[in-house]
């Protein structure tokens, strides 16, 4: 009988895994056709569209996903008590498909913007959602293995959503039209996998206290404004929340400006700088599942504060290198192979904690708090994406020759919040142990009922 859950935990888990794959396709695939949306002499160019309509579309989106966030994040699991969180999941994933595919028609940039707004509506109940059935699906001492390949999921649809727009871009004019179609039907037959073998996990089953326990954990995980007040009262949570939101500046708007960027300072091709960088990217796929398993190897050997170790050495080394991988001259042969070099290596360093951060958020918040501080990380990388992209976009609309002037500010603002890591360093630790300890009196608590 637990080989026949844990079967079904895996199997949900992959197909909430390929979803997010998808959704990540739809989203980044702009950063390599916004090119050919911009050029007038193009069948297809989207009328009154500019530089400053690409950045006001991805601030524009975030914007909305924030708002949707912080709203499915708190509501979600309130509706949960009377509703399946899958059928839930399913609906909000609906919307940014359909959306995605009907961005294909747009006739002029109004009418994308629009669309782009609604569909952030159900990309920004993802996380909340889908990473919650996550957490209430697998113990911490497999969390971060799991929301690291969650991470790996993002950078693969990342990757191919860039891909596909700069392969689609040369079949044709109407190449970046096609392009938004295909991918929203791969996202729809991604969503129908989950229909068929989603399930909505039990709540506290996977969590320490409840191990050996063997009845119904009845217990009412009813959330109010006043748990959720909780969140910003555990320091390790607080300092993290700021980090990813000045992370946020730096990687939400990379990802959109990176190919342009590449195109325009080093290669003179979005085909060739497309493909440059997603090969040193690739190398985050492994940072992110090495990172993950570290945090868990550290768990289980009961030194929590190796999951923050880890993380925390990885983003520090890794932002420096990747300000002189962008920033680097390209003059000789030698320069060329330092700067593959050092590509793959801060990638693969940047991403090791990405797991581990979710990881902790699991464990030191109660079942019903997760959804929540999951969204909370969500509005705080998009608000720091709305300011990154409206920032980067306004100086290079201005002059294009500050891009590189843009890169190198939000890396260091990157940079300045991985040192916010070394809060949960001393109090993480104590805000698991806890958590665990809540847990337990809410088994006592279950079990007195009982007697």
């Amino acid at each position: 009988m637990e080989d026949d859950y844990k079967k079904k935990t895996n199997a949900n888990f992959m197909a909430i895994w390929l979803l997010y794959l998808n959704m990540y396709s739809c989203t980044i695939m702009l950063g390599s056709v916004q090119d050919s949306i911009k050029d007038p002499s193009k069948a297809s160019y989207l009328l009154g569209i500019n530089n400053l309509g690409i950045g006001m579309i991805a601030a524009g989106g975030l914007a909305v996903a924030i708002i949707s966030t912080l709203i499915f994040g708190y509501y979600h699991e309130k509706i949960a008590e009377k509703y399946s969180r899958k059928k839930f999941f399913m609906a909000s994933n609906l919307i940014w498909i359909t959306c995605y595919f009907l961005i294909a028609f747009s006739p002029n940039f109004v009418f994308f913007f629009i669309v782009i707004l609604i569909g952030a509506v159900g990309t920004g109940a993802f996380v909340p959602i889908g990473f919650s059935i996550i957490g209430d699906s697998f113990s911490p001492k497999e969390r971060g293995d799991k929301f690291g390949f969650m991470q790996v999921g993002l950078l693969m649809g990342g990757g191919w959503g860039l891909i596909l727009g700069a392969i689609f871009v040369l079949v044709g004019a109407l190449g970046w039209r096609i392009v938004y179609i295909v991918v929203a039907l791969l996202s729809l037959l991604s969503l129908n996998r989950y229909r068929r073998v989603g399930i909505d996990p039990e709540r506290g089953r996977v969590e320490t206290a409840f191990e050996d326990f063997e009845g119904a954990i009845n217990y009412d995980y009813k959330i109010t404004w006043r748990n959720v007040s909780q969140i910003i009262r555990k320091k390790s949570l607080l300092a993290l929340l700021i980090s990813i939101f000045l992370t946020g500046i730096a990687t939400t708007t990379m990802g959109l400006w990176t190919i342009s960027y590449f195109t325009n300072f080093k290669l003179g091709n979005t085909q060739l700088a497309t493909a440059l960088y997603i090969g040193v990217m690739v190398s985050s796929l492994p940072g992110n599942i090495v990172g993950g398993r570290l945090g868990d190897k550290y768990f289980k050997e009961g030194k929590p504060r190796g999951r923050v170790v880890v993380s925390l050495g990885g983003l520090f080394v890794g932002i420096i290198l990747q300000m002189i991988f962008f920033l680097m001259p390209l003059t000789t042969p030698l320069s060329w192979v330092l700067f593959i070099i050092l590509g793959i290596v801060q990638a693969f360093l940047c991403a090791v904690a990405a797991g581990n951060r979710f990881a902790i958020y699991s464990e030191v918040c109660a079942p019903e708090l997760r959804s929540t501080v999951n969204s909370m990380h969500v509005m705080m990388v998009n608000a720091g994406g709305v300011l990154g992209n409206l920032v980067l976009a306004s100086m290079v609309h201005a002059n294009p020759a500050l891009m590189p002037n843009a890169i190198a500010l939000v890396l260091i603002i990157w940079l300045i919040g991985s040192t916010l890591w070394i809060v949960p360093y001393f109090y993480y630790p104590k805000e698991a142990q806890a958590c665990d300890e809540l847990m337990a009196d809410r088994r006592k608590e279950i079990e007195s009922k009982c007697t």
